[in-house]
């Protein structure tokens, strides 16, 4: 299987780099700003884990490696404009999909 490659801005994302994407990771996330986009995946397990341990109580560096780890494509210097950031982590919890089922006693 070749590499996916990952555009360096957001004019170059094209829907087949999207749908490649999708097949690849699953749903994929789009964060958009003054015009201007960034995708990412989904955590899995591992990256979720690895946050955890290397931010333990501070929640800027646990968005931040989420952030980065999970970043796929688009304009990337927007991780670093810290008003783009503080506005990614008011949606980080969003990343994180959850699907509870109902436990039974049987």
């Amino acid at each position: 299987m070749s590499d996916i490659k990952t555009p360096k801005d957001t004019t170059a994302v094209t829907e087949t780099q999207i749908k490649e994407w999708k097949r690849k990771f699953g749903k994929i996330l789009c964060y958009e700003v003054d015009g201007e986009k960034i995708y990412f995946k989904r955590p899995d397990r591992k990256v979720l884990a690895s946050a955890s341990l290397v931010a333990k109580n501070d929640p800027v560096e646990y968005s931040e490696f989420i952030l980065n780890n999970c970043f796929i494509g688009g304009n990337k210097e927007l991780l670093y404009d810290d008003s783009v950031f503080l506005g990614l982590m008011q949606v980080i919890d969003q990343f994180i999909s959850i699907k509870v089922g109902e436990l039974k006693n049987l």
